[in-house]
This record gives structure tokens, sequence and C-alpha cells, in this order.
């Protein structure tokens, strides 16, 4: 397989060659995979158990909104950990060009 840009046949899996540099390499940070995001679920069960509990406590209103803002965090939570997988999923499919560094 060839580089698409510059045709050299110096080319390794994106991830391989993160691995494989030193830790001290200022380009470990540049080809690192993309960040896991901070997904707590268990926030947005809280929020819609405490929003259930005050609708069935009186307070219709206040608890219509707190459950209302736990689906609109997990949901948002879900949002980003596809995109995190889709990303994942990307970085590792890609390769890079040993020569002049293309990724693709």
């Amino acid at each position: 397989m060839d580089c698409p840009l510059c045709h050299a046949t110096n080319i390794q899996q994106l991830r391989g060659y993160w691995e494989s540099l030193p830790a001290e390499s200022p380009h470990r940070g540049k080809y690192a995979p993309p960040d896991a995001p901070d997904v707590q679920p268990w926030v947005a069960l809280l929020a819609l158990g405490a929003g259930i509990w005050l609708l069935v406590t009186g307070a219709v209103l206040i608890g219509l909104l707190v459950a209302v803002a736990g689906l609109v965090w997990g949901a948002f939570m879900a949002g980003q950990q596809r995109k995190f997988e889709a990303d994942l999923a990307t970085y590792n499919a890609s390769t890079i060009c040993l020569v002049r560094y293309h990724i693709f």
C-alpha cells in the first residue's frame, strides 16, 4: 500500500506508530488516540430518580424539571460516548506515512 499523497511505501498503522514513540517524544500528544469522555451515567439516573421522587411527593413542577434535566444529561452523555467510539474507530483505522507524516 502506498501513501495516497506522496506515494511513499513506508506507512504504518497510526496506533502502532503512537505506541512505539518514546515517552519523551514531542509527537506523542499530536498522534495520541482521542481522550475518553468522563461519562457518569449515575448522575443522570440520580437526577431522574430525584425528579420522580419529587413528582410523587407533590412538587410536580420541580420534579418534572429535575427529571427532564436527568434525561437531557443522560442523552448528552450518550452522545459523547457515541462520538468517542466513532472517533476511536477512525483513529484505529488510520495509517501514517512515515516519510512526510500524512495521516490517512
